[in-house]
């Protein structure tokens, strides 16, 4: 796929809030994990007095809805995304926000501020859809003050990605749906971002799914793009092998893979 391809890919899933909104339903929903990832994310997070905050790719802006009063005083927060569609949706998830936040539609790849204009980065599962990640990346480290912080989330190449893979499988043999190593991934992340920073740690966040509720999956199913293009009877087949799953066991069970980087510039 070429980048342009791929960037045209990524604006479209991403065009409007439901696709996202239905991936993350299914974690909030039937996680294992009672904490949250978004609770246990912002316990990661080291954020300073007066400080300034970028997030790259904020999606419909739901880590932030209710923590906004959590963070330092004197913080300021930006919000960007490369999908238009995404800035809409997180105005209105954030509504009525604060004068401390803003929000811009930005591309990691030209990041539109002057160097070292921040304290703190955020880019929490988008890394995997940069084209050119060397050049994101280098981006990131351009606007990040001295001694900032860099926080990036991701997944497993593993984990869920080879459970949905090798299901797919029994249905279609030929498959390459979730088949692809994503390029950005616990297990070469740290390796890819010690390239640009000084220092980087990895947390993982112990976690997996236990789906009470087919149509959860299917939803989450439905709205990725490994599986656009293909047969609709796919879906009513994919629908009655979980559904005989969890009819029998009371729960769909999937591993989680997920890890947070922390990188010091």
């Amino acid at each position: 796929m070429s980048i342009m391809n791929q960037s045209e890919n990524v604006k479209h899933q991403y065009s409007g809030g439901e696709n996202l909104s239905a991936r993350i339903k299914l974690h909030e929903k039937h996680s294992t994990n009672k904490k949250g990832f978004f609770p246990w994310l912002h316990e990661q997070y080291q954020f300073e007095e007066n400080g300034s905050i970028l997030e790259l790719g904020c999606g419909n802006g739901m880590q932030w809805k209710g923590r906004m009063d959590a963070l330092p005083q004197g913080s300021s927060l930006t919000l960007s995304d490369f999908a238009e569609g995404m800035i809409a949706a997180a105005k209105e998830n954030l509504a009525p926000h604060p004068d401390n936040i803003s929000f811009l539609q930005v591309d990691i790849q030209d990041i539109l501020f002057a160097g070292q204009s921040f304290d703190t980065c955020i880019a929490n599962f988008m890394l995997y859809h940069v084209p050119d990640l060397g050049k994101g990346l280098s981006e990131v480290r351009r606007v990040i003050k001295p001694d900032g912080q860099f926080y990036a989330a991701t997944t497993s190449s593993g984990g869920m990605r080879q459970y949905l893979h090798d299901v797919i499988k029994i249905f279609e043999p030929g498959t390459s749906a979730f088949s692809q190593v994503i390029p950005f991934n616990m297990e070469n992340g740290g390796e890819i971002l010690g390239r640009h920073f000084a220092s980087v740690k990895i947390h993982v966040y112990e976690d997996s799914l236990a789906v009470t509720d087919t149509n959860d999956l299917m939803d989450w199913l439905e709205s990725s793009m490994s599986l656009s293009g293909y047969r609709k009877e796919l879906f009513s087949d994919l629908y009655e092998y979980f559904e005989k799953i969890r009819a029998a066991e009371g729960a769909i069970n999937i591993p989680k893979d997920v890890c947070l980087f922390v990188c010091t510039a």
